[in-house]
């Protein structure tokens, strides 16, 4: 009996830091020990922080996730800071349901590219069954769209994906934030989310260079 509970413990202990590990952009930092803490995962940016190139007409976005089915936000803001009050976020692709834990990619997501030449922060949000979860990227918006594809942009055996909609995550994209007081709106968009297993833009079938963007104030 006390080796089961043990056992139990184990699993439970394991369960609670298996999250999700952002690939590209690099994260903040790769500790998911607090990825229950919004906005950045318990990061935020300093003089040590990476910076990423983010390709506003499209970048490919990869991470590896512990959970058989989440909901999942992109968005991004302007700046070196995720949390505070006026922060005017911008949703860069519609809410992903996924299916299937292991990587994941979507290889064509967009920015504003009112934003090209400036810092901001890239922030992916998880409603998964063991609450709201979080990491972000300090990037740099350029120009053109990211080629060839990273190596981390692919998809595991079994995962899949589709459009989906999420109340909590919703929440986020209208008056009742994390923190602060943050604005924005969904995105109109024709993109659809990866499909199969392969890293080539195949994994975007249909789409092509559909512009995902809510602006600043306009493009």
């Amino acid at each position: 009996m006390r080796a089961q509970s043990l056992l139990l413990s184990l699993l439970a202990a394991s369960t609670a830091h298996a999250h999700f590990t952002l690939r590209n952009p690099e994260p903040l930092g790769k500790s998911a020990a607090k990825q229950d803490t919004g906005p950045c995962g318990g990061y935020t940016v300093d003089e040590n922080t990476p910076i990423t190139e983010f390709h506003v007409d499209g970048e490919a976005i990869a991470y590896s996730s512990s959970h058989p089915e989440v909901h999942v936000l992109f968005r991004v803001v302007e700046g070196n800071k995720a949390d505070g009050s006026n922060l005017q976020w911008s949703q860069v692709f519609p809410i992903v349901e996924q299916y299937g834990s292991g990587d994941f990619c979507e290889p064509m997501v967009t920015a504003p590219r009112s934003l090209v030449g400036k810092q901001g922060i890239f922030q992916v949000v998880q409603n998964a069954v063991d609450g709201m979860l979080y990491a972000c990227a300090y990037v740099k918006f350029v120009s053109g769209s990211v080629s060839p594809l990273p190596d981390s942009c692919k998809n595991g055996t079994g995962v899949d994906a589709a459009i989906s909609s999420d109340p909590t995550l919703e929440a986020l994209m209208g008056n009742t934030p994390t923190t602060g007081s943050q604005t924005t709106s969904a995105p109109s968009a024709t993109n659809t989310p990866s499909q199969g297993t392969t890293r080539s833009f195949s994994l975007f079938a249909g789409v092509v260079g559909a512009a995902v963007a809510v602006v600043f104030g306009g493009l």
